[in-house]
Parts: C-alpha cells; structure tokens; sequence
C-alpha cells in the first residue's frame, strides 16, 4: 500500500495562520521602515541642494538661489518645499529668468532640478530665525546666505513623516547657519512639524 505525501489539513491552517500573524506584525513595521528611509533620503537631497548652491555661488563667484519650485523652471513663492526645489544661478538677485540651461557665465540659469516628493504623509518646510517662511535664498560669492531684502539670513528646513492621522512619527531638520553652514539634526526643539 502507497502512503500519499502532503500536507494534512491541520499541517495548511497552521502555516496559513502563522503566515498570516507575520504580516499582521510585519507590515506596519514595513511602512515605517519605508517612511524612515523617505524621510532620510528627503533630508540628503536637500542637504546636497544647500551644498551645490554654496558652492557654485563660490565657484562662479556670482549669486546662487535656491527656492521652491512646482514647475521646475521658476520659483513658486510656496512656504512649502514638498512640491521641489531649484537651484540656479541668479547673477541679478531677482529670482526670475531661470529655466534656461547654463551656456554664458554672469546669467541666470539653472543648476539643479528636484521634483515634488509623491509621499502625501511628508511636509518639507523651512523657517528663518525671525519664524518667518522660507520661499527662497541666496548665496553670495562668498558662500553667505542672504535673503531676497539683501539681510544675512539662517533658517531651519522642518521634514516631518506623518502617520494615517496626522502625527508625527519622525523627523529631521535641516540647519543653515549665517556662515552658510549646513548640518542635519534630530533636536526636536528646533524642528517645527505640523500639529
């Protein structure tokens, strides 16, 4: 008589179940896990933004602006960075004619092009040391940060990773001091996140 090999019944529910106790625990898990990373990663390309304005603006010695951007080819005027950023060469200090391509030295054109993040539970928004909203800075030939009205100007970029309610989970900030220093800190005293 042959014994038929298999999984009885029991054997199938058992692995069904603990399969299906894995993902009750493990994909929420996933989630923050991604969300972290986002979050991570959202803070290096700003950071890298910051970093290639300071430095071309020293290199070409002319002005350097960074702004919000929703179209990629100008500013926006938004407070809020999620939409993206850019970062040219703005020679006159007016923060217009930027969607060329860099060709001539001593004209506006740009540098850098980052699109808006998809993640909706994401906020990326900056604030000067006066509370003031960010929109967009310069960086002088000397690597100094100004304001549009020509003041030196520090700020703190809040990014903030929101749950399905609202919370915060987790954030980072990103600092720019009046030296044109750039660093990134978890000091929840100085990140302001949505409430």
């Amino acid at each position: 008589m042959k014994k038929n090999s298999g999984f009885t019944l029991i054997e199938l529910m058992v692995a069904v179940s603990i399969v299906a106790i894995l993902l009750t625990i493990g994909v929420p898990s996933l989630k923050t896990f991604m969300q972290g990373n986002q979050l991570i990663a959202s803070t290096n390309e700003l950071v890298s933004a910051v970093h290639v304005a300071r430095s071309e603006a020293i290199k070409l010695n002319s002005k350097v602006s960074i702004c919000s951007s929703s179209n990629g080819t100008s500013c926006s005027g938004s407070s809020s960075w999620k939409e993206g950023w850019i970062v040219f060469v703005d020679a006159n200090g007016d923060l217009v004619g930027t969607g060329v391509a860099c060709a001539a030295t001593g004209t506006d054109c740009l540098l850098r092009i980052h699109d808006g993040f998809d993640d909706n539970q994401l906020t990326v928004k900056g604030v000067d040391s006066n509370s003031a909203a960010i929109t967009s800075f310069t960086f002088t030939s000397r690597g100094l940060p100004k304001a549009n009205n020509g003041a030196s100007q520090s700020g703190v970029f809040s990014l903030c990773s929101l749950n399905d309610t609202g919370n915060t989970i987790r954030s980072r900030a990103v600092v720019l001091g009046l030296s044109g220093r750039v660093r990134v800190s978890d000091n929840t005293a100085v990140i302001s996140c949505p409430p």
